[in-house]
């Protein structure tokens, strides 16, 4: 067994012992901040050029439904 085995184990016990809820909040915090994130944008960095925008081309409003849709499916898991 090679120092890295016995390094793997202890991080791998450390581990087993955190709770799954705290793991969950966790994962769940992470996707909440990324949202808040994304709806701070400036909308130029969003879009693609001036002038008429199409919905399709909003990449702030897609993402934001796309996370909402994760944090809503990871939530009730």
């Amino acid at each position: 067994m090679t120092p890295l085995h016995s390094i793997g184990d202890m991080i791998r016990n450390a581990l087993l012992h955190v709770p799954l809820g705290a793991a969950r909040a966790l994962f769940l915090l992470v996707l909440v901040a990324l949202l808040v994130w994304v709806l701070r944008l400036p909308r130029g960095q969003t879009s693609p050029g001036e002038g008429q925008v199409k919905l399709s081309e909003n990449l702030k409003l897609w993402t934001a439904v796309t996370l909402g849709i994760q944090i809503a499916i990871y939530a009730l898991l």
